[in-house]
Protein backbone atom coordinates (compact mmCIF):
# COMPACT_ATOMS: atom_id res chain seq x y z
CA UNK A 1 0.00 0.00 0.00
CA UNK A 2 1.01 2.96 -0.99
CA UNK A 3 2.07 6.18 1.44
CA UNK A 4 -0.69 9.14 2.01
CA UNK A 5 1.52 12.51 1.93
CA UNK A 6 -0.67 15.29 2.91
CA UNK A 7 1.26 18.78 1.35
CA UNK A 8 0.82 22.56 1.26
CA UNK A 9 -2.75 23.60 1.35
CA UNK A 10 -3.96 20.38 2.52
CA UNK A 11 -1.87 20.25 5.85
CA UNK A 12 -3.05 23.71 6.47
CA UNK A 13 -6.86 22.86 6.26
CA UNK A 14 -6.45 19.83 8.07
CA UNK A 15 -4.56 22.28 10.76
CA UNK A 16 -7.59 24.43 10.88
CA UNK A 17 -10.17 21.36 11.10
CA UNK A 18 -7.91 20.59 14.00
CA UNK A 19 -8.31 23.35 15.67
CA UNK A 20 -12.13 23.61 15.04
CA UNK A 21 -12.43 20.21 16.31
CA UNK A 22 -10.68 20.84 19.63
CA UNK A 23 -12.16 24.16 20.54
CA UNK A 24 -15.52 22.45 19.89
CA UNK A 25 -15.00 19.34 22.26
CA UNK A 26 -14.85 20.79 25.42
CA UNK A 27 -18.45 22.40 25.05
CA UNK A 28 -19.91 19.38 23.16
CA UNK A 29 -18.74 17.18 26.08
CA UNK A 30 -19.62 19.30 28.98
CA UNK A 31 -23.25 20.35 28.30
CA UNK A 32 -26.24 19.56 30.87
CA UNK A 33 -26.62 15.68 30.01
CA UNK A 34 -30.10 13.95 30.76
CA UNK A 35 -28.92 10.44 30.44
CA UNK A 36 -25.20 8.54 29.34
CA UNK A 37 -21.64 9.60 31.18
CA UNK A 38 -21.27 12.42 33.51
CA UNK A 39 -18.16 13.54 35.33
CA UNK A 40 -20.53 15.49 38.42
CA UNK A 41 -24.02 13.09 38.77
CA UNK A 42 -26.86 15.30 40.66
CA UNK A 43 -29.93 13.23 41.98
CA UNK A 44 -31.88 16.15 40.71
CA UNK A 45 -32.75 18.95 37.90
CA UNK A 46 -32.33 21.53 40.13
CA UNK A 47 -28.99 20.21 41.44
CA UNK A 48 -27.25 19.70 38.26
CA UNK A 49 -28.61 23.61 37.19
CA UNK A 50 -26.78 25.07 40.00
CA UNK A 51 -23.82 22.28 39.51
CA UNK A 52 -23.78 23.70 35.87
CA UNK A 53 -23.51 27.43 36.79
CA UNK A 54 -20.29 26.71 38.79
CA UNK A 55 -18.67 24.01 36.74
CA UNK A 56 -18.89 25.78 33.39
CA UNK A 57 -17.45 23.87 30.66
CA UNK A 58 -14.73 22.13 32.90
CA UNK A 59 -17.13 19.40 33.85
CA UNK A 60 -19.97 17.25 31.99
CA UNK A 61 -23.04 17.87 34.81
CA UNK A 62 -26.18 15.06 34.88
CA UNK A 63 -29.35 14.48 36.66
CA UNK A 64 -30.69 10.93 37.78
CA UNK A 65 -34.11 11.88 37.88
CA UNK A 66 -35.02 13.89 34.30
CA UNK A 67 -37.01 17.13 33.94
CA UNK A 68 -40.91 16.99 35.17
CA UNK A 69 -40.18 13.84 37.16
CA UNK A 70 -41.01 13.97 40.71
CA UNK A 71 -38.04 13.17 42.85
CA UNK A 72 -39.57 12.01 46.05
CA UNK A 73 -41.83 9.22 43.91
CA UNK A 74 -38.47 8.69 41.45
CA UNK A 75 -37.87 4.55 40.90
CA UNK A 76 -34.03 4.09 39.48
CA UNK A 77 -33.96 2.55 36.29
CA UNK A 78 -31.01 0.14 35.62
CA UNK A 79 -28.94 2.64 33.60
CA UNK A 80 -29.30 5.07 36.40
CA UNK A 81 -26.08 2.12 38.40
CA UNK A 82 -23.71 2.62 35.50
CA UNK A 83 -24.00 6.30 35.63
CA UNK A 84 -23.21 5.89 39.33
CA UNK A 85 -20.15 3.94 38.61
CA UNK A 86 -19.26 6.24 35.77
CA UNK A 87 -19.00 9.85 38.05
CA UNK A 88 -16.36 11.06 39.25
CA UNK A 89 -18.54 13.28 42.15
CA UNK A 90 -22.29 12.87 43.32
CA UNK A 91 -24.35 15.50 44.58
CA UNK A 92 -27.46 14.60 46.55
CA UNK A 93 -30.10 16.94 48.58
CA UNK A 94 -30.65 14.67 51.43
CA UNK A 95 -33.09 15.00 53.84
CA UNK A 96 -34.93 11.74 52.18
CA UNK A 97 -35.76 13.77 49.37
CA UNK A 98 -33.25 11.13 47.28
CA UNK A 99 -33.13 8.37 49.70
CA UNK A 100 -33.82 6.01 46.67
CA UNK A 101 -30.02 7.18 45.71
CA UNK A 102 -28.31 5.00 48.49
CA UNK A 103 -28.44 1.81 47.14
CA UNK A 104 -27.51 3.07 43.75
CA UNK A 105 -24.53 4.76 45.72
CA UNK A 106 -23.15 0.96 46.01
CA UNK A 107 -22.13 0.88 42.71
CA UNK A 108 -19.74 4.73 42.57
CA UNK A 109 -16.14 3.54 42.32
CA UNK A 110 -14.56 3.55 45.57
CA UNK A 111 -13.64 6.71 46.83
CA UNK A 112 -16.19 8.68 44.85
CA UNK A 113 -16.91 11.45 46.86
CA UNK A 114 -20.71 12.07 48.00
CA UNK A 115 -21.83 15.57 48.85
CA UNK A 116 -25.31 15.78 50.89
CA UNK A 117 -25.77 19.64 50.20
CA UNK A 118 -28.72 19.98 52.84
CA UNK A 119 -25.81 18.47 55.54
CA UNK A 120 -24.84 21.03 58.29
CA UNK A 121 -28.16 23.93 57.37
CA UNK A 122 -30.93 24.88 59.52
CA UNK A 123 -34.24 22.73 58.58
CA UNK A 124 -37.84 23.02 59.48
CA UNK A 125 -39.00 19.61 60.93
CA UNK A 126 -36.46 17.84 58.25
CA UNK A 127 -38.32 18.91 55.24
CA UNK A 128 -35.66 18.79 52.27
CA UNK A 129 -37.26 21.52 50.05
CA UNK A 130 -34.29 24.24 50.80
CA UNK A 131 -34.23 25.55 47.89
CA UNK A 132 -37.31 27.26 48.08
CA UNK A 133 -35.21 29.64 49.91
CA UNK A 134 -32.46 31.32 47.52
CA UNK A 135 -30.43 32.05 51.13
CA UNK A 136 -30.46 28.62 51.42
CA UNK A 137 -29.98 27.70 47.45
CA UNK A 138 -26.41 29.98 47.73
CA UNK A 139 -25.41 27.52 50.59
CA UNK A 140 -26.18 24.98 47.75
CA UNK A 141 -23.69 26.61 45.23
CA UNK A 142 -21.20 26.68 48.03
CA UNK A 143 -20.91 23.47 49.02
CA UNK A 144 -21.18 22.76 45.10
CA UNK A 145 -18.43 25.25 44.83
CA UNK A 146 -15.99 23.38 47.43
CA UNK A 147 -16.69 19.90 46.09
CA UNK A 148 -15.88 20.75 43.16
CA UNK A 149 -12.32 22.69 43.90
CA UNK A 150 -11.42 19.23 45.63
CA UNK A 151 -12.30 17.37 42.87
CA UNK A 152 -10.52 19.41 39.97
CA UNK A 153 -8.17 21.80 42.02
CA UNK A 154 -6.47 23.51 38.95
CA UNK A 155 -10.14 24.43 38.11
CA UNK A 156 -10.39 26.26 41.11
CA UNK A 157 -10.35 30.42 40.15
CA UNK A 158 -13.12 29.48 37.40
CA UNK A 159 -15.62 27.19 40.38
CA UNK A 160 -14.89 30.45 42.39
CA UNK A 161 -15.87 32.96 39.95
CA UNK A 162 -18.69 31.10 38.43
CA UNK A 163 -20.03 30.58 41.90
CA UNK A 164 -19.55 34.08 43.32
CA UNK A 165 -21.21 35.31 40.05
CA UNK A 166 -24.30 33.12 40.31
CA UNK A 167 -24.32 33.95 44.36
CA UNK A 168 -24.64 37.30 43.08
CA UNK A 169 -27.84 36.09 40.66
CA UNK A 170 -29.41 34.83 43.21
CA UNK A 171 -29.09 37.75 45.68
CA UNK A 172 -30.63 39.56 43.01
CA UNK A 173 -33.40 37.17 42.30
CA UNK A 174 -33.90 36.81 46.30
CA UNK A 175 -34.82 41.03 46.00
CA UNK A 176 -36.99 40.71 42.67
CA UNK A 177 -38.90 37.73 44.19
CA UNK A 178 -39.61 39.77 47.76
CA UNK A 179 -40.60 43.03 45.61
CA UNK A 180 -43.61 40.72 43.46
CA UNK A 181 -44.31 39.40 46.83
CA UNK A 182 -45.06 42.54 48.40
CA UNK A 183 -47.85 43.17 46.08
CA UNK A 184 -49.77 40.53 47.63
CA UNK A 185 -52.01 42.17 51.05
CA UNK A 186 -50.48 40.90 53.72
CA UNK A 187 -53.43 39.24 54.94
CA UNK A 188 -53.42 37.54 51.83
CA UNK A 189 -50.25 35.58 51.98
CA UNK A 190 -51.85 31.85 52.63
CA UNK A 191 -50.73 29.38 50.83
CA UNK A 192 -52.51 25.62 50.44
CA UNK A 193 -50.44 23.45 48.38
CA UNK A 194 -50.65 19.39 47.71
CA UNK A 195 -48.01 18.68 50.05
CA UNK A 196 -45.43 19.96 52.70
CA UNK A 197 -42.90 21.55 50.01
CA UNK A 198 -43.15 25.24 50.98
CA UNK A 199 -41.87 25.56 54.77
CA UNK A 200 -39.06 27.50 53.65
CA UNK A 201 -40.75 29.57 51.10
CA UNK A 202 -43.45 30.45 53.44
CA UNK A 203 -40.44 31.48 55.58
CA UNK A 204 -38.25 33.47 53.19
CA UNK A 205 -40.99 35.28 51.75
CA UNK A 206 -44.03 35.98 54.38
CA UNK A 207 -46.59 33.35 53.57
CA UNK A 208 -48.40 31.71 55.77
CA UNK A 209 -49.12 27.86 55.01
CA UNK A 210 -52.93 26.89 55.61
CA UNK A 211 -52.47 23.23 54.98
CA UNK A 212 -51.57 20.86 52.34
CA UNK A 213 -54.16 18.28 50.66
CA UNK A 214 -51.46 15.53 51.24
CA UNK A 215 -50.31 15.24 54.54
CA UNK A 216 -47.42 12.35 53.27
CA UNK A 217 -45.92 11.77 50.26
CA UNK A 218 -47.73 9.01 48.20
CA UNK A 219 -50.46 8.54 50.59
CA UNK A 220 -54.52 10.27 50.37
CA UNK A 221 -55.64 12.06 53.02
CA UNK A 222 -58.32 10.17 55.65
CA UNK A 223 -62.01 11.52 55.39
CA UNK A 224 -60.96 13.38 58.51
CA UNK A 225 -58.11 15.10 57.51
CA UNK A 226 -59.57 16.12 54.65
CA UNK A 227 -62.63 17.69 55.91
CA UNK A 228 -60.24 19.61 58.37
CA UNK A 229 -58.39 21.08 55.75
CA UNK A 230 -61.31 22.40 53.79
CA UNK A 231 -62.46 24.17 57.56
CA UNK A 232 -59.04 26.05 57.93
CA UNK A 233 -58.98 26.67 54.36
CA UNK A 234 -62.75 28.22 54.87
CA UNK A 235 -61.77 30.12 57.97
CA UNK A 236 -59.03 31.43 56.44
CA UNK A 237 -60.40 32.43 53.14
CA UNK A 238 -58.09 31.11 51.13
CA UNK A 239 -58.66 32.14 47.11
CA UNK A 240 -56.58 29.52 45.91
CA UNK A 241 -54.80 26.38 45.93
CA UNK A 242 -51.98 25.05 44.53
CA UNK A 243 -51.66 21.60 42.89
CA UNK A 244 -48.13 20.95 41.59
CA UNK A 245 -46.56 19.91 38.18
CA UNK A 246 -47.23 16.25 37.80
CA UNK A 247 -49.78 16.13 40.52
CA UNK A 248 -53.18 14.80 39.57
CA UNK A 249 -55.39 17.91 40.95
CA UNK A 250 -58.17 15.71 41.85
CA UNK A 251 -57.85 16.63 45.93
CA UNK A 252 -57.33 20.27 44.97
CA UNK A 253 -60.52 20.38 43.02
CA UNK A 254 -61.96 18.49 46.01
CA UNK A 255 -61.44 21.41 48.26
CA UNK A 256 -62.05 23.91 45.89
CA UNK A 257 -65.35 22.67 45.21
CA UNK A 258 -66.18 22.77 49.22
CA UNK A 259 -64.49 26.21 49.72
CA UNK A 260 -65.13 28.18 46.20
CA UNK A 261 -61.34 28.48 46.12
CA UNK A 262 -59.68 28.27 42.33
CA UNK A 263 -57.37 25.48 41.56
CA UNK A 264 -53.75 26.94 40.26
CA UNK A 265 -51.91 24.13 38.52
CA UNK A 266 -48.32 22.66 37.20
CA UNK A 267 -46.82 24.71 40.31
CA UNK A 268 -42.95 23.54 39.84
CA UNK A 269 -41.53 22.12 42.74
CA UNK A 270 -38.64 19.84 43.17
CA UNK A 271 -37.37 19.38 39.29
CA UNK A 272 -37.20 22.10 36.03
CA UNK A 273 -40.09 21.88 33.87
CA UNK A 274 -39.88 23.15 30.10
CA UNK A 275 -39.19 27.05 29.80
CA UNK A 276 -39.41 29.28 31.53
CA UNK A 277 -39.16 27.07 34.63
CA UNK A 278 -36.05 24.92 32.72
CA UNK A 279 -33.44 26.85 35.30
CA UNK A 280 -33.46 27.13 38.67
CA UNK A 281 -33.84 31.13 38.51
CA UNK A 282 -36.82 30.02 36.02
CA UNK A 283 -38.34 27.84 38.36
CA UNK A 284 -38.44 30.39 41.24
CA UNK A 285 -39.84 32.92 39.35
CA UNK A 286 -42.46 30.23 37.77
CA UNK A 287 -43.66 29.84 41.38
CA UNK A 288 -43.43 33.12 42.57
CA UNK A 289 -45.52 34.46 39.47
CA UNK A 290 -48.00 31.98 39.98
CA UNK A 291 -48.55 32.44 43.40
CA UNK A 292 -48.83 36.52 43.24
CA UNK A 293 -51.36 36.07 40.26
CA UNK A 294 -53.48 33.82 42.26
CA UNK A 295 -53.46 35.98 45.81
CA UNK A 296 -53.09 39.41 44.69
Amino acid sequence: MRPILVMGDDVNRLANLLLVLLAAAPVAGCALVAGGSAQVLTTTTILADMTKQVAGDRMSVGSIVPASAHVEEYEPRPDDAKRMSEARLVITNGLDLDKWVEPLLRNAKDGTPVVVVTDGLPDIDGNPHMWFDPTLARKYVDKIRDALIALDPAGREVYTASALRYSQELVALDAELKARVVTIPAGGRRLVTSHDAFPYFAKAFGFEIVGFAQPEPDKMPSAGELADLIDKVKAANVPAIFSEAGVSPQLAETIAKETGAKVITDLPTDSLLDKPADSYLGLMRVVVDKIVAALK
